[in-house]
């Protein structure tokens, strides 16, 4: 990202959203599908990558992907989610469907459990959003007391939302997946309808905006926001564009910010600056999450499985730790899955396992309580009963390869691997997935002698490893020897994705246990 005079700091802007007068929020706020990534649900830039993959298996093309991707008029275009949508989907009715597949696994991760806070506490009380799930909504019933928030779905119910109502707000500029409206292609995405643009003028006049996970690339909201900021009266407060570290501006959003009032701030992401911002107002969890063995039982997903980079945040680790360190593992209020994780947090892996067992048994099509058991099988190194659950287990399979390759089964990674890689090409695997499978089939190699093979995996994963990406590029040096890179990358990765704990138990790491500058290292991490 390269910004000018324009910059702020995160703390900057958290200090603007909690300064206010009273309750009375300063800012709206405009989420896009980037708030939504650690919650299960694809993002844009996941479907682009999906829709590349099978356009050209469709296409015959003897040329190498990227060689034949990099001639399509569309690959890299401003409009390039709109086109390739309209272009593998050729009706709306097709295209709901589509939608609806991709947000169905969806559920409210850390962020959006922040983000109800915030609202509860009227830090703000309205948020636009461009994405058609309704992870906001249902995390203010499952996070939250009683809140309930307005919801406008379709532009017909925007023009009865009044910008005075205490109820908060949410706004979906491109419609819901439940509704016949959603707008995806780029006649669709042309033009925003005449009650939610007028009624975002109406918020103009109100609030500041701050903008967090959305790319600014459709037409429709971004002419709007150019238009409402050529009127000094609309965004007195600023408009404040969060963007994760290393993220490149739009063409659109690099128009926008040329405007007077709109000012880029770095983030680690949604997840993250949803907890910075919880803790410098100063909010308690609430209740729901702090006393967790008090709610439903599909609330303790939040604890299971969690992603590696939120798991390494400061804020959210701190919060997940006193939360499993007030529970009683033995309570029979306690969910299974909530008891076996304090069990597996604290280290007593023989007493988690039995546990796990039962919780699996309990919901045994859960992919997430599968992972935690079968991690828990591998910790203990049970390595025979592990690879002997698998076989059963509905363990992603890029999570397999890990798994298989800490029980030494390296054969057997390769061969699930490669079948991990084969659906990307079909569009089946998201690129995220895939990365990790192929590191994971590089360390198989490379334990099998077949240096060859481990290098033509290290080499593309050099080339298609972004260098924000730093839990990769550190397993790419660690597979090449290159210590000085390798450290280089642990710092930058140490504490967003790579926590201390997974140094002693990731198998890319495994040639430098006894290595002291290792050693050093990585005792230096378990004491920050």
């Amino acid at each position: 990202m390269s910004i000018g005079s324009n910059e702020k700091t995160a703390d900057h802007l958290m200090n603007l959203v909690v300064t206010r007068n009273g309750d009375v929020p300063n800012f709206a706020l405009l989420l896009g599908s980037g708030a939504s990534a650690t919650s299960g649900v694809r993002t844009a830039q996941d479907m682009i990558e999906e829709w590349r993959s099978l356009l050209y298996n469709h296409s015959g093309s003897t040329y190498s992907y990227p060689a034949w991707v990099a001639t399509q008029d569309w690959f890299k275009h401003e409009d390039e989610y709109s086109l390739l949508f309209e272009t593998v989907c050729d009706q709306p009715s097709q295209r709901r469907v589509y939608v609806e597949e991709c947000v169905k696994d969806g559920h409210p991760n850390w962020g959006y459990v922040y983000l109800t806070n915030l609202l509860s506490s009227r830090f703000f009380d309205v948020v636009f959003t461009t994405n058609f799930d309704d992870l906001i909504n249902e995390a203010c019933y499952l996070y939250s007391d009683g809140l309930r928030p307005i919801v406008a779905a379709h532009d017909s119910a925007v023009q009865g939302i009044r910008v005075t109502a205490r109820r908060p707000k949410i706004i979906k500029l491109h419609g819901d997946f439940l509704y016949d409206n959603i707008k995806n292609t780029l006649a669709e995405l042309d033009t925003l309808e005449a009650n939610t643009k007028r009624k975002l003028r109406q918020f103009a006049q109100e609030y500041g905006l701050v903008v967090a996970g959305y790319s600014g690339r459709d037409r429709s909201v971004m002419d709007t926001l150019d238009l409402l900021l050529r009127d000094e009266e609309n965004f007195e407060q600023g408009v404040y564009w969060c963007l994760r570290r290393g993220d490149s501006l739009s063409a659109r959003l690099q128009s926008l910010v040329r405007r007077d009032r709109v000012y880029l701030v770095e983030v680690d992401g949604f997840d993250e600056f949803m907890a910075e911002l919880h803790r410098a107002a100063q909010l308690a969890l609430p209740k729901p999450i702090a006393r967790p063995f008090d709610i439903a039982r599909d609330r303790t997903r939040l604890f299971v499985n969690v992603d590696a980079p939120l798991k390494s945040h400061p804020v959210i680790s701190a919060h997940i730790r006193d939360v499993l360190g007030s529970i009683n593992s033995h309570s029979p209020e306690i969910p299974l899955p909530l008891a076996a994780i304090r069990l597996s947090a604290m280290g007593e892996f023989n007493a988690a396992i039995p546990i796990w067992e039962s919780a699996y048994n309990e919901d045994p099509d859960d992919p997430s309580i599968a992972y935690g058991y079968g991690e828990a099988l591998a910790d203990s190194g049970e390595y025979d009963k592990l690879v002997e659950f698998l076989q059963k287990a509905p363990v992603l399979a890029h999570n397999k390869t890990y798994l298989l390759l800490r029980a030494g089964r390296n054969q057997e990674v390769i061969d699930l691997a490669t079948e991990v890689l084969t659906d990307l090409s079909a569009g089946r695997t998201k690129p995220d997935q895939a990365a990790i499978a192929r590191i994971n089939r590089a360390i198989a190699f490379k334990r099998m002698g077949f240096t060859d093979q481990m290098m033509d995996d290290v080499a593309f994963l050099e080339q298609h490893t972004d260098r924000s990406e730093s839990n990769i590029r550190a397993g790419i040096a660690a597979l090449k020897g290159d210590k000085e890179e390798m450290f280089l990358a642990l710092k930058e990765a140490m504490h967003k994705t790579i926590s201390a704990e997974q140094l002693r138990t990731f198998p890319v790491f495994e040639d430098y246990q006894d290595d002291p500058d290792f050693l050093k290292f990585a005792n230096a991490a378990e004491g920050a």
